[in-house]
């Protein structure tokens, strides 16, 4: 049998069926243990209803919502400490995808020219995810610790691979 309407279902949860989530949706199981399918077009009850039995349970109380919080908030601001140390690996992945298009572009000087397929291959297949790469680092950089363009450019000239 399925559970089809709303009122059936909150009555089965206080009658002490307990909720329980799987690939297919929800299903309940009553105090003699039969299963019954909760209808797909209760999903959204059912979710409220099977996290606030979970909270009973101690799954996850609500009453630690502000604690979790605090908590997030306390690694958040240890991450901001932490994330200079982060500063010199992202330079010298800046540094390294400049290179890489130094050499796509035969620009690099002591070094023979790449054949010209090596030279497209680099150009068409590796340079485009490079540049996307270059743009990711460059924008956290500037926004998470603060470069602008002049300090980014002599950071990265003065960074050593």
């Amino acid at each position: 049998m399925v559970v089809q309407s709303v009122e059936e279902l909150r009555r089965r949860v206080q009658e002490g069926w307990r909720l329980a989530r799987d690939r297919k949706g929800f299903k309940m199981r009553g105090p003699g243990g039969r299963w019954e399918r909760v209808s797909r077009d209760l999903e959204v009850v059912a979710a409220e209803l099977y996290e606030a039995q979970r909270s009973e349970r101690g799954g996850r109380t609500r009453g630690c919502e502000g604690l979790l919080k605090e908590k997030e908030r306390q690694c958040l601001e240890e991450l901001d400490k932490c994330s200079n140390t982060y500063i010199p690996l992202a330079l010298k992945s800046l540094r390294l995808i400049i290179e890489l298009g130094w050499l796509a572009e035969g620009n690099v000087k002591g070094l023979p020219a790449l054949p010209k397929e090596a030279r497209d291959a680099l150009t068409t297949y590796v340079m485009s995810k490079a540049r996307r790469l270059l743009s990711e680092i460059v924008k956290a950089l500037r926004e998470y610790e603060g470069f602008n363009n002049n300090d980014l450019t002599e950071a990265i000239v003065h960074t050593e691979l």
